[in-house]
């Protein structure tokens, strides 16, 4: 069996590794999201946000109604309003993000100007010469004065310095980390407000005739064309049954909406059988 080459078994050990820090990275912006249209849920219908998910796995479910609803706002330059909430929402941590970058970008460029500047003032240039040229003529002196000197000025220079940028590192991640709950948040109560709360009637039940055709995302009653919403009853093996418009689902509970009511519950759709029907 020919042996594989160690440049191909590098190439494709860093490719791999790639793909999973991509893949993890993407799975925790996802959960985020999802934790922000749990929110949604809390905000606009008073249940509290941990009772809407279970695992992690509901919060990617969650999260994949936030992606969707986004790519949607992205197809229509009318909705960039929808990402203006985001910011305004996210301002306090943007501000201070936006503050530390610029400091960032300051002082990277008082850095990148200081040796120009140094080389123009003879007098310092002069004294760094003198020492230079010192440091040359006797290595032996220059060792055992630097390494202590060294030693000693490394915990001054080096640990501020080093807790300075974790605590700037850690900041902006926290900034960046605020905001992905928020856009969470808003896509999921645009979608409460546009496909829960919002539609007057329930999606018709429709035979496969109409199943054939294309699926308008509004139907028509009586010539005038309205927003219709899916509604769904959940049947328990012990005989009890709820009905309500599907709020959000993961995978194993549904969140009902009663319009009439105003009631909202969570039920868990284990030992259940769920039936799409058209009236409440």
């Amino acid at each position: 069996m020919p042996a594989i080459p160690v440049a191909r078994k590098f190439f494709s050990t860093k490719t791999l590794t790639v793909f999973l820090s991509v893949s993890s990275a993407a799975a925790i912006v996802l959960a985020l999201l999802g934790y922000g249209v749990a929110l949604s849920v809390e905000t606009k219908f008073s249940i509290p946000h941990a009772a809407v998910f279970n695992s992690t796995s509901d919060l990617l479910t969650l999260g994949s109604w936030a992606v969707i609803r986004m790519l949607q706002y992205l197809s229509q330059l009318s909705e960039w309003g929808f990402y203006a909430r985001i910011w305004e929402m996210s301002w306090p941590a943007t501000k201070l993000g936006l503050a530390i970058a610029a400091l960032a970008v300051v002082v990277g460029g008082l850095a990148l100007a200081a040796p120009p500047l140094l080389r123009r003032w003879r007098g310092l240039s002069n004294a760094a010469e003198q020492v230079r040229g010192f440091a040359l003529a006797h290595k032996r002196v220059a060792v055992i004065v630097g390494i202590p000197l060294f030693i000693l000025g490394m915990p001054f220079v080096a640990v501020p310095l080093t807790l300075f940028a974790l605590l700037v590192g850690l900041v902006l991640l926290s900034c960046f980390l605020s905001i992905i709950p928020i856009a969470g948040h808003e896509a999921g109560t645009a979608h409460i407000d546009d496909w829960v709360v919002g539609p007057a009637i329930c999606t018709p039940l429709r035979s496969r005739d109409a199943r054939l055709q294309a699926q308008p995302a509004t139907q028509k009653v009586e010539g005038v064309k309205i927003r219709a919403t899916t509604c769904v009853t959940v049947k328990k093996t012990g005989g009890s049954e709820y009905r309500g418009r599907v709020v959000f689902a993961t995978f194993n509970a549904v969140v009902l909406y009663d319009p009439e009511l105003g009631s909202v519950r969570r039920v868990s759709t284990e030992d259940a059988s769920i039936e799409v029907i058209d009236k409440l």
